[in-house]
């Protein structure tokens, strides 16, 4: 009797709190970019990165995010255009998998300003430290951001881009000193 009055209860609890989900939590699909969870989680997490570093916050662009839309949707890296460019590719051997969207951003930032890309920057690797770089370019005031909205291969792996687009670009050459502080 236990059992099914916590089962019970258990499904309660969870219809009621996935009514107040946005539905790319609870489905395949990627969040769209003007999803305001989404724009919420993207800077949230790139101004605490620049926080750190003394790089004024980023406000959120629709027409930049529109671009990184259209790049994401490419399902290729494609670094043209006017905009500073950071580019994430993950991916689910699971095809029924939900991916966690939100996490996938705070993964992508994670990747972007690692350890591994603020020591190239400080050995002189620009190439190597261009995620890191753009991510904390001080000049740079507005960001956009996108996951794909459409599946990016034909296997039964589920695979995403996630772009963000800066303006202006970082990783101007001569200009790094004034822009990134390690």
């Amino acid at each position: 009797m236990k059992l099914s009055t916590l089962s019970t209860a258990f499904f309660l609890l969870h219809t009621a709190s996935a009514a107040v989900l946005p539905d790319y939590i609870t489905a395949k699909n990627s969040p769209p970019p003007t999803d305001p969870v989404f724009i919420a989680a993207a800077l949230e997490k790139v101004n605490s990165i620049r926080a750190r570093y003394s790089a004024p916050p980023l406000q959120w662009s629709a027409e930049i995010a529109q671009v990184a839309l259209e790049k994401s949707n490419g399902c290729i890296l494609n670094h043209e255009g006017i905009y500073g460019e950071n580019a994430y590719l993950f991916w689910s051997r699971i095809p029924e998998a939900k991916p966690d969207f939100l996490g996938e951003v705070r993964s992508a930032f994670d990747e972007w300003a690692s350890e591994k890309e603020i020591k190239a920057y400080r050995d002189g690797d620009l190439l190597g430290g261009g995620h890191f770089t753009q991510t904390v370019w001080k000049a740079s005031r507005l960001m956009g951001c996108a996951f794909s909205t459409i599946r990016c291969t034909n296997t039964a792996r589920q695979e995403w881009w996630f772009y963000c687009d800066f303006d202006p670009a970082g990783n101007v050459i001569g200009d790094y000193e004034r822009n990134v502080s390690t």
